[in-house]
């Protein structure tokens, strides 16, 4: 073989690795760009289900799962899973190959599982691969793989392409975990506000707590999701909260209210959406709280909006709320009886109400009170 050969096989074999090398970061390089897309504005619990799924598709792998660490228990618990993991395993220091990724900061990967304690887990004896989820302040937790397809190991190309979703999902978490922080003291406070409201007249108080009990019932009835249950349930905590810029004076009113003071009353929706409008994750809530008085026909609404327009959560909160003001005394007029409002309530099915929903009403109602 001359030199001039040899040159152009070594010009080749470096021309190939080249390639490879490149494919591998345009691979790395659509995967990040493809979850920073997709895991934007998601909750903790869906950023670990996708980087889960993420992790089975893009690894070949049977067995994957995402544990956050608890800084309270000092340890990691199960967050999403897939394969043979099961999502009641937690991991303490006492499992020093997840626990030394962690502490060191970076992957952690073995032929066989026997030979890497993992015997206990029913992973079967198949190579295994841990890595750290580094965010910018701390490690919040880690992923596990196992179970390749190919029944090998896992090579260099592998962990680093692990290693650039895990960052990048570890990132999107904290940011996430640190939002709901957030969130909940500011909803916490809100919500403070909304039981100072109430304390300081007789006629509301408790109201907030009976519509979103009523909301509830409602909502289970109809089949909503746990989810949907949770943002319900938010929203009927928060319906009123547009009342803290209504004067007391007219909300304590004794007499009937003159036509601008049930003008300003009205307002109470869309000022208790403006305040919560900040809440980029709440937009369903915000929603709801915002479209609670409209009428499913229109008539005597308030912003004009009809029919399935009407958010569901409006739609639920505008029957829960409506019974309660029913069933409750005011200033100018002493409650109906139970009977009288569950009639009233069911004939303004189709026309204030969305039929649906009374529906799921008048079910809910007849368990919690048997009144038919």
């Amino acid at each position: 073989m001359n030199q001039s050969t040899s040159n152009q096989e070594t010009i080749l074999k470096d021309l190939e690795l080249t390639v490879q090398e490149l494919s591998h970061t345009y691979e790395e390089l659509s995967l990040l760009y493809k979850l920073s897309e997709v895991l934007s504005g998601m909750t903790v619990d869906e950023i670990a289900e996708q980087v889960v799924e993420e992790a089975i598709n893009t690894l070949d792998v049977r067995t994957a799962s995402l544990l956050l660490y608890d800084e309270i228990e000092d340890k990691l618990y199960t967050k999403s899973c897939r394969g043979r993991w099961d999502k009641k395993i937690t991991i303490t220091e006492e499992d020093r190959i997840i626990w030394t990724s962690i502490e060191e900061k970076k992957p952690v990967a073995f032929c066989k599982l026997s030979e890497a304690g993992f015997t206990d887990y029913n992973l079967a004896e198949r190579s295994i691969l841990v890595c750290p989820l580094i965010g910018k302040t701390k490690v919040v937790g880690a992923m596990v793989l196992a179970d390749k397809e190919s029944k090998g190991e896992f090579y260099s190309t592998d962990i680093k392409l692990m290693m650039a979703i895990a960052t990048h999902a570890a990132l999107t978490i904290e940011n996430a975990l640190l939002y709901k922080e957030l969130e909940d003291f500011l909803l916490s406070a809100i919500k403070s506000l909304v039981k100072a409201l109430e304390a300081s007249t007789q006629w509301t108080a408790g109201h907030t707590e009976r519509v979103t009990e009523y909301a509830m019932g409602i909502g289970k009835a109809l089949g909503l999701s746990k989810k949907e249950l949770e943002e319900l349930k938010i929203a009927s905590l928060l319906h009123d909260i547009g009342k803290i810029a209504i004067p007391k004076h007219i909300l304590d009113k004794p007499d009937k209210l003159t036509e601008d003071e049930m003008t300003e009353v009205k307002r109470h929706p869309v000022i208790g959406a403006e305040i919560l409008g900040e809440f980029k994750r709440l937009k369903n809530i915000v929603l709801g709280i915002k479209y609670h008085h409209e009428h499913w026909k229109g008539n005597g609404g308030l912003l004009g909006v009809t029919g399935n327009n009407i958010p569901l959560i409006a739609r639920i909160l505008a029957v829960a709320d409506a019974f309660d003001a029913m069933t409750s005394d005011r200033p100018y007029r002493r409650k109906r009886s139970l009977d009288e409002a569950i009639k009233e309530i069911l004939n303004q099915a189709g026309n204030q109400f969305d039929p649906l929903i009374v529906d799921a009403f008048k079910s809910w109602i007849s368990q919690q009170y048997q009144a038919f």
